[in-house]
């Protein structure tokens, strides 16, 4: 339900303040995967989309009866042909298709993108991480999202109807084309008659050269391809003590992910590059670590109970407000005890006869003060020790 009405309040704010873009999202198709949370996770993505490129994305209920009167029952499509008759029928300027389908435990996605003008893919992307299905709604969408939008292919290139684009991973690659050496690095577009008529070379240093075979058949114009390091750029990282259940290894960029074994003390044949240690159950305290090619890392984190945290913040939270109101107290009873001094000193002076009777009575409060004030000086102490320490537990809840 609150899934609910953040998008509606999403949609609402982005009509207000976004741009002239606008997109649409076919509802997911999926292998392996149960509607009810295909349903669930399309409209994440609708929000990642509203939230990370102020595009304004068209309502499920409108393009659900834009389609229905052009004879579509459901707002969805599993072939090219349906998803580009459907892009051009719904009038944005792009239009969104993702199937996702489950292999064993990993749930690969893939994403298209469409320019409803003309119909064409100008951008494909795979998301296939081991995640739990939790992992895909929190944090799988964001990134599919951000994939396709931020590293969709720019506008001009799909202009013309005889380029296809060239994006490799990692970018800056050269590309020769025959004898020829293009300038420019990838990503760069090449006119497919020259692609076709000569053999295409992607050349980058470190990396296996790479002879692209044949150009894509289908309308997409893309060409995404995966260098392969000369040798294996792989590593291994080893534990202290034995890892809690739920612990996952991720990659500085997000993308990567993996799962490790309860009661673990290795992870094995990582690519290299800088990782850190996640988890939903628990505050991971030196968990930052870099792999190196034929090196194990060597990493001694903590993990804290995020319940066990809670506790302890509210306990300290408890035991300082109790402390000051203990303080208040004192405070306030040494005002008490300096009003009654005064009060007594004023009828001493008036009533010379019982003097030493209000004599007696000054010497006892003033032997309370020291008391009362001993009292609150080391109140002081603890209060900041337990102020401190809510506020370290508090820390630690909100950078999770």
């Amino acid at each position: 339900m609150k899934l609910k009405y953040l998008f509606i309040l999403t949609i609402f704010s982005t009509h207000l303040f976004a741009d002239d873009h606008s997109i649409s999202v076919l509802d997911f198709s999926g292998d392996g995967v149960a509607e009810r949370e295909l349903k669930t996770l399309s409209e994440i993505f609708r929000v990642e989309l509203l939230k990370q490129d102020t595009l304004r994305v068209m309502d499920h209920t409108d393009m659900a009866h834009v389609l229905s009167n052009a004879g579509y029952g459901d707002p969805i499509c599993t072939t090219i042909e349906c998803a580009v008759i459907s892009s051009m029928l719904l009038g944005t300027e792009w239009m969104a298709t993702i199937h996702i389908a489950k292999i064993g435990d990993v749930f690969m996605a893939e994403a298209r993108l469409y320019e409803s003008e003309t119909g064409r893919v100008i951008n494909v992307v795979n998301y296939d991480h081991e995640l739990s299905m939790e992992g895909l709604k929190t944090r799988g969408m964001h990134n599919l999202a951000e994939m396709l939008m931020s590293t969709r292919i720019p506008m001009p290139v799909h202009k013309g109807q005889n380029h296809v684009y060239l994006k490799t991973k990692p970018a800056g690659a050269m590309v020769r084309v025959g004898r020829d050496t293009l300038n420019g690095v990838t990503p760069m577009s090449i006119d497919r008659v020259v692609a076709e008529s000569r053999p295409i070379i992607i050349l980058k240093k470190g990396f296996e050269p790479y002879r692209l075979k044949h150009l894509p058949e289908d309308e997409s114009d893309i060409i995404y391809i995966e260098l392969q390091h000369l040798v294996p750029q792989i590593g291994d990282v080893t534990f202290k003590d034995p890892v809690p259940e739920g612990i996952v290894i991720v990659s500085t960029d997000g993308e990567l992910r993996f799962r490790i074994e309860e009661g673990a003390l290795d992870y094995n044949k990582l690519d290299a590059g800088s990782y850190h240690l996640e988890s939903g159950k628990y505050i991971v305290h030196n968990g930052k670590f870099r792999i190196r090619h034929r090196k194990t890392s060597h990493v001694n984190p903590r993990f804290h109970d995020i319940k066990l945290i809670e506790k302890d913040r509210d306990k300290f939270k408890l035991k300082r407000n109790f402390l000051i109101g203990s303080l208040v107290l004192t405070g306030g009873y040494l005002g008490y005890l300096q009003y009654e001094s005064e009060q007594i000193y004023i009828k001493y002076n008036s009533d010379v006869l019982d003097g030493d009777a209000y004599h007696r009575q000054i010497e006892k409060l003033d032997q309370m003060k020291p008391i009362m004030g001993g009292i609150s000086v080391f109140t002081i102490f603890p209060i900041i020790y337990h102020h401190g320490k809510y506020l370290q537990m508090n820390r630690w809840l909100q950078a999770r």
